[in-house]
């Protein structure tokens, strides 16, 4: 996480610190990840009895978790209409029981344990901007209306600016999540639960008692092991590189100069645009997140996502002062609904993962739905939510494209020129030729320099400099590593290869 864009979240909460795991262990049910999909299933698995194990790469909350939005919604943009289309109305009233049995478990969760997370009821609106966005949000509307969804559309909204016409879902949620999920793991841990941070998986090899090898040589043996990390960490059969598209989406906080409607937004535009209010002491905050791309395929200059947000969060409530700012990574799969269960069909390996930009709601639910299954060997919307169910051939477009890009990605990313690293800042990021190869240059601001072999270590493609994040990123399927070649997330498993590491002073000669 780079330091000038730590989310408003983080830089408002308290993360309690568990300890790095030291030494090998064997246990039932270990979980991976430290999100609201692994800490939801740790402590349901805790209410039963369980005694699961926890493991977390960094901190609670490090990954897109503590960098969202702190929507928790069944509003998933335009969602339900596509599901009608695609799979039918009982599919996409399953859906709707399931989002909504999510939302339901934070209400209680929350009163239950009296956590102090900012939890606020409002309606969630989607609005139009042209007329053709307008008739989408109607069959959206209607849609969500026969479902059983209490919805209401607004003709002529007064707010967000531009708008054409809104429907609203009545009674959602917004939250801190980072306090929430604290809180839940603080719970699970008296429970039973065992929590450990800095402690990386890095490797799973399935078994009747699954291994999993961590970063510090350490070795976990389990009967259950639940990957709850985003991108999983074992495939199995299931080739998530071709059915997950990884996507980033950029937020910021401010204080704002002007009084805005309370509630929570979102437009149906393809340039996303969600905004929500949040409460700190007395104060209300903007939260206006978007500019969404795929991982690697952005803006050149990415700190040009920023400035667009600002801009946009100007215009609605005149900015005082930005508080935060910060970026985040999801996954999208074919047919919008995620993949949560099994990654076999008699394998104790379960996974939750292609949540897109509803994480909270989809991921309390994973939580609720994989310590069902490994308490009990099923649970309900097992089948909604299976790998198995025709996600390819009911949106074959989409497929197509996300397959096909990266192989032109990879293509490309050989054949672009590179650059000179001469006179390369403090700061910087650069695609250059070292000793006969194509490398990545940075120049850290206490003037060292690191030059990585930057063909991604999944499938070789070149990656792409961040320069808002400070990291190497993958333009096919998303992988991300550190300026100091570290894995981040995504499909890769290895680190990159370090060339050089010193002084600018000792190697700027050789540069020029």
């Amino acid at each position: 996480m780079s330091e000038s864009t730590v989310s408003y979240w983080h830089k408002t909460a308290r993360v309690p610190h568990f300890p790095r795991l030291d030494k090998n262990l064997i246990c039932d049910v270990l979980v991976i990840g430290g999100g609201i999909t692994g800490v939801t299933t740790a402590y349901c698995l805790a209410q039963k009895g369980e005694k699961p194990v926890l493991i977390e790469a960094g901190h609670l909350c490090d990954g897109t978790t503590g960098n969202t939005t702190g929507k928790i919604t069944v509003q998933h943009g335009i969602i339900y209409s596509n599901i009608l289309k695609k799979h039918g109305r009982s599919f996409a009233k399953s859906y709707l029981d399931s989002q909504s049995e999510a939302l339901d478990f934070v209400r209680r969760q929350v009163r239950d344990l009296r956590i102090d997370c900012q939890l606020t009821e409002s309606p969630s609106y989607i609005y139009a901007e042209n007329d053709e966005e307008r008739k989408t949000i109607v069959e959206e509307f209607q849609t969500a209306k026969d479902l059983g969804v209490d919805a209401f559309f607004v003709e002529s909204p007064v707010f967000p600016p531009g708008a054409v016409g809104m429907a609203g879902f009545q009674n959602q949620l917004s939250f801190h999540a980072v306090r929430y999920v604290s809180a839940l793991a603080e719970a699970a841990v008296k429970m039973g639960a065992r929590i450990y941070c800095d402690t990386k998986a890095v490797k799973l090899i399935d078994g009747e008692v699954s291994t999993v090898l961590c970063e510090n040589d350490v070795t976990i043996e389990a009967r259950h092991v639940v990957m709850a990390t985003q991108y999983p960490l074992y495939d199995g059969p299931n080739l998530f590189f071709t059915r997950l598209y990884a996507k980033r989406a950029y937020g910021v906080a401010v204080e704002a100069q002007r009084d805005w409607p309370e509630g929570n937004f979102i437009n149906a535009g393809q340039l996303t645009r969600s905004i929500r209010t949040h409460v700190e002491d007395g104060k209300k905050i903007l939260i206006v997140v978007g500019e969404g791309h795929p991982t690697g395929r952005g803006e050149e200059n990415e700190q040009a996502h920023f400035d667009n947000l600002v801009t946009f969060a100007n215009q609605l409530a005149g900015v005082k002062t930005v508080l935060a700012r910060w970026s985040a990574q999801d996954y999208e799969t074919p047919d919008q609904i995620p993949y949560i269960g099994r990654i076999g069909d008699r394998q104790n390996i379960y996974v939750g993962t292609g949540y897109g930009k509803w994480g909270l709601s989809s991921g309390t639910l994973a939580g609720i739905m994989l310590s069902d299954l490994v308490a009990t060997g099923s649970c309900p919307y097992e089948a909604l939510y299976s790998r198995r169910r025709a996600d390819y051939s009911t949106s074959l477009g989409k497929t197509i494209a996300e397959v096909a890009l990266p192989i032109v990605e990879l293509v490309k990313s050989k054949i672009e020129a590179t650059e000179s690293a001469a006179g390369i800042r403090q700061g910087e990021g650069r695609v250059i030729r070292f000793k006969g190869q194509r490398a990545g240059i940075y120049r850290d601001f206490d003037d060292t320099v690191t030059i990585l072999d930057i063909s991604c270590t999944h499938m070789s493609t070149t990656l792409n400099f961040n320069d808002a994040e400070k990291t190497w990123d993958c333009p096919a399927h998303g992988g991300r590593f550190s300026v100091d070649g570290k894995l981040l997330e995504g499909p890769p498993k290895n680190p990159l290869k370090v060339l050089f590491r010193g002084k600018y002073e000792d190697i700027a000669v050789r540069l020029e």
